[in-house]
């Protein structure tokens, strides 16, 4: 059986645009869309607007940045690196990571699916903007930076996205204990930890200041 060769899709630093760039195009064209056409608070009612309520009420600062931090680096930590183990035609699963977060975050957005009073408490839009981006784009830095970096994981590669289409079984290329980071890729996902804690210790600032 032909092995199929694990992709790295460029350098590292194109990696990152790369993933960056999917994120920003599809966030923004779901904002619009969300925007112009679809009611206000259709997302009000999305696990992403159920997280934000949970969120939005907390007992205690460490309790609830450690339950912000266990998400961001426990759940979506090992659903990036999961993802990242298989690959269809070179191209890592975990790559759409970005493209699903930026899709339910433009149309959260657009769609001004926020809990009620979340935006009527900043002075001007500018405000909102800046928290947002100290927020919620860290945020998304850092698991795209922790994508980049882990891209080499790519144990197993699929000829097909599709189950039923008779090339769906994976072709084992590789085993985790051989893959080796690079200096650049230990840093980076260095600070794809880094960032989420940020994020998380902002998210939680914010919150306790409801």
């Amino acid at each position: 059986m032909e092995q199929l060769r694990v992709q790295l899709q460029g350098s590292m630093f194109m990696r990152i645009l790369w993933l960056y760039g999917l994120f920003t195009l599809f966030s923004n064209a779901a904002y619009l869309v969300a925007y112009y056409w679809l009611p206000e608070g259709f997302m009000r009612g999305s696990p992403q607007a159920a997280a934000a309520r949970i969120a939005s009420k907390p007992d205690e600062f460490w309790s609830e940045f450690g339950l912000t931090l266990f998400f961001n680096l426990g759940v979506m930590s090992l659903i990036i690196l999961l993802s990242n183990f298989s690959q269809v035609r070179g191209f890592p699963a975990a790559y759409l990571i970005p493209i699903f977060l930026g899709i339910t975050g433009g149309l959260v957005t657009g769609s001004n699916s926020f809990i009620a009073d979340d935006l009527d408490r900043y002075s001007s839009v500018r405000e909102a903007i800046a928290l947002g981006l100290t927020i919620g784009e860290i945020e998304m830095l850092g698991y795209i930076l922790m994508i980049a970096a882990t891209v080499k994981f790519g144990v197993y590669q699929y000829k097909s996205w599709w189950r039923w289409s008779g090339e769906w079984k994976p072709v084992k290329v590789m085993r985790i204990r051989d893959v080796r980071l690079s200096k650049a890729e230990i840093i980076c996902l260095g600070a794809g930890f880094l960032f989420l804690i940020i994020a998380a210790y902002r998210e939680t600032v914010m919150a306790m200041s409801l």
